[in-house]
Parts: C-alpha cells; sequence; structure tokens
C-alpha cells in the first residue's frame, strides 16, 4: 500500500464533500509527525477517531480507512485483532 497516495484520495474526497475541516486537522496532525513512522501513527490515529466517531465522515472513506487499518496491521503497528 502506498498510504501517501491513499492520504491524497482521501484528502480529495473530503475536500469535495465539503469536510474541509477535517482535511485540515488530520493535514495538521501529519505535518506535526517528525518521521515517516510518526506521521503514519498520527494519520492513523484521526482516521481510527473517525470510523469510531464520525459515521458519515467513515462512509465516505470507507475504503481507504479499512486499507490503512489493514496496512498497519500487516506492519505490526496494530495488533492483528484489532477492532473498534
Amino acid at each position: 500500500m502506498n498510504w501517501h497516495n491513499a492520504l491524497k484520495d482521501i484528502y480529495r474526497k473530503l475536500e469535495a464533500s465539503g469536510y474541509k475541516g477535517i482535511k485540515e486537522d488530520i493535514h495538521e496532525g501529519q505535518l506535526s509527525g517528525g518521521t515517516g513512522g510518526e506521521f503514519f501513527s498520527i494519520v492513523l490515529t484521526k482516521l481510527i477517531e473517525i470510523k469510531k466517531n464520525q459515521p458519515i465522515v467513515y462512509c465516505l472513506l470507507k475504503k481507504e480507512v479499512d486499507e490503512f487499518i489493514a496496512y498497519a496491521k500487516s506492519i505490526n503497528y496494530l495488533n492483528s485483532d484489532f477492532k473498534i
């Protein structure tokens, strides 16, 4: 998975659907990281929060969010039995 491309897709979908504030929140979090691993971890946390707390936005981003979570499991950022 190229998570940078997936993140660009997420940003495009959020912008096109009028969720600019959520896009900016994710982007600000991304910029607060210092390494690629930190960027990924911060973005993953933001996407998990969306899945838990914002069902309408999650439906818009379901494919990308689920891909991020699956990728995080595959590289052991998350336990393989992680569930929301």
